[in-house]
């Protein structure tokens, strides 16, 4: 599980995810299936709160890293990137009501 705390964490991560064409499907609660168009490939990325604070988890190759910190690969990037705007849309649609 990697802490989703830093932005900068995620640069690289986010710079690869710009090179290919990727979807995202909620596949149960804090479950979320990245699928890479270009490649035809798909990965599952688990996403939780512990005392507040959010984690996430790949089951990529890049994600499944032993006995080393695993780096934020581009499906966790491109999760938390579509929570984070799902969640300001919600935000402005809450602020747009009031």
């Amino acid at each position: 599980m990697i802490q989703i705390e830093r932005p900068e964490r995620f640069t690289k991560a986010a710079e690869r995810l710009t090179r290919e064409h990727h979807g995202i499907r909620r596949h149960e609660p804090h479950l979320y299936e990245v699928t890479n168009k270009t490649k035809v490939s798909r990965c599952h990325v688990r996403t939780e709160r512990r005392s507040g604070r959010a984690f996430g988890s790949c089951a990529c190759p890049a994600g499944l890293r032993h006995g080393q910190r695993p780096p934020v690969c581009k499906h966790l990037a491109a999760v938390v990137i579509y929570l984070r705007a799902l969640r300001a849309m919600r935000q402005r649609a809450a602020q747009r009501a009031h």
